[in-house]
């Protein structure tokens, strides 16, 4: 992607396989088994994971993680389903952005198409069919309760409701670490819980170029280019104090960048 040398193969080339939120799993079990499959070809010089969407590592955070395996050839391995054409082409444009902020020696970044448009995933689906069909059905004894839990079907009570984006833009300018420490702060602060503060992590909010992004109910505030040390002030002075901080605050038409923070 950014030279015309010609593929390098083995030890000067990693991969990473590239997931979303419906795929990564908590722990990430579902993309990692599938990093273990490539690894097991021995013919990379690292394989890691990331997610585009609502996780912690973060496409950006990969391609440096294959850096540091010295690899001069990234392979990344869209492993999505369905066609979101326009989300690849977007990550592929962020690869080009991260690739020119670099210090030399810069690695070739390649994008593989979607996992969901390969001809293989047919062959993968007709055989899960297959076994499913000597399958055993799922019965009431296979759960504890049919129910589902009380809480499902209540509006927790709450003072605010904090709404943080983990969109492909935010994550990968740190939204999914940003979100782990908001929560750890609320709860340094007893805001945590009943009457306080609940606070959810979203798909795409937009804009996103002002992101990392969150908005603040009843309110309708907009926090905008969020760091930890932003967030540790809207917790203290509007979550605690009650008093917007204008600093970090964004209104309809108000999209300047703030030197320093983006």
């Amino acid at each position: 992607m950014t030279n015309r040398e010609a593929p390098l193969l083995g030890g000067a080339a990693a991969v990473l396989l590239l997931g979303r939120s419906g795929h990564q799993g908590t722990a990430g079990e579902g993309l990692e088994s599938l990093a273990e499959a490539v690894r097991a070809t021995g013919r990379y010089a690292a394989v890691h994971t990331a997610v585009a969407e609502r996780g912690l590592t973060s496409m950006p955070d990969g391609l440096e993680a294959c850096v540091r395996a010295d690899a001069r050839r990234i392979l990344v391995i869209p492993v999505f389903f369905g066609r979101d054409r326009s989300l690849i082409h977007w990550l592929s444009k962020a690869a080009v952005r991260w690739s020119r902020d670099r210090i030399e020696p810069v690695p070739e970044v390649v994008f593989a198409g979607a996992i969901g448009e390969h001809p293989a995933l047919g062959e993968a689906v007709v055989r899960a069919v297959a076994e499913a069909e000597g399958g055993s059905p799922t019965r009431v004894d296979d759960f504890r309760s049919l129910e589902d839990p009380p809480a499902w079907s209540e509006i927790p009570p709450q003072k605010r409701h904090v709404l943080a984006c983990l969109g492909p833009r935010c994550t990968s300018r740190g939204a999914g670490n940003l979100y782990v420490h908001l929560h750890k702060r609320l709860r340094d602060r007893g805001l945590w819980g009943p009457e306080g503060v609940h606070a959810v992590q979203t798909g795409c909010l937009s804009p996103c170029n002002l992101g990392p992004t969150m908005v603040v109910y009843p309110e309708g505030v907009w926090y905008c280019g969020l760091t930890e040390k932003a967030l540790d002030r809207i917790v203290d002075g509007h979550l605690l104090g009650g008093v917007v901080v204008e600093e970090h605050a964004r209104g309809p038409g108000r999209h300047e960048h703030v030197e320093g923070r983006w």
